[in-house]
């Protein structure tokens, strides 16, 4: 299998400090998300897949970090990641998207923002396709929309399983929290009924 990431990925999974978007389901930011990304990549691997990492979202993860040897550094860590570049495969796929797009009579989709971001959307969506990704994972909406558009599987940080170590972690948190006294069940005398 053959699937790639978009920067808001990578930085969850390069940057321990990284915020995670919240769930649009819930409002609420994923727990764990570092965890059930090197959870995807650690099935990639075993599975002899490949996780691509479009070299425009590793640009823009770079953009917004001080640790660039660092981030390369992780990288390397990583057997079943590859860097793919913006090469003549992926310039050829974003002409075909862009003009797919101004034939329908909305170049940019159905997406606001600058001219610029959409591009760089599409970009990494042409990367992706070039080098026949049939997975994205991104949490971005804009970056969503394209990939989707592009035929692609999306998935997001809340779509990836939590880890069983950390699953079980949150049972037993949960479970050590003590019943509310009203909510307890009442206590049986220890007749059958």
């Amino acid at each position: 299998m053959i699937a790639a990431i978009d920067n808001t990925f990578l930085t969850l999974l390069l940057n321990p400090g990284g915020a995670p978007r919240p769930n649009p389901a819930t409002g609420q930011p994923v727990s764990h998300c570092r965890q059930r990304i090197e959870a995807l990549v650690d099935d990639l691997s075993r599975r002899n897949g490949t996780l691509l990492v479009p070299a425009p979202s590793l640009a823009e993860a770079l953009c917004a970090s001080n640790a660039i040897e660092a981030y390369f550094n992780d990288l390397q860590q990583y057997s079943a990641i590859e860097v793919a570049p913006f090469d003549a495969r992926a310039a050829y796929e974003l002409v075909r998207i862009i003009r797919a797009a101004s034939a329908n009579g909305d170049k940019r989709s159905g997406q606001a923002g600058h001219w610029q971001h959409v591009k760089m959307d599409r970009a990494i969506v042409a990367v992706a396709v070039s080098r026949s990704a049939t997975v994205f994972y991104s949490d971005n909406r804009r970056q969503i929309a394209f990939a989707n558009l592009a035929g692609l599987v999306v998935k997001s940080t809340w779509d990836l399983d939590l880890p069983p170590e950390y699953a079980q972690q949150d049972l037993s948190e949960q479970s050590a929290t003590p019943w509310p006294q009203e909510r307890k069940p009442p206590k049986t005398s220890g007749t059958n009924r």
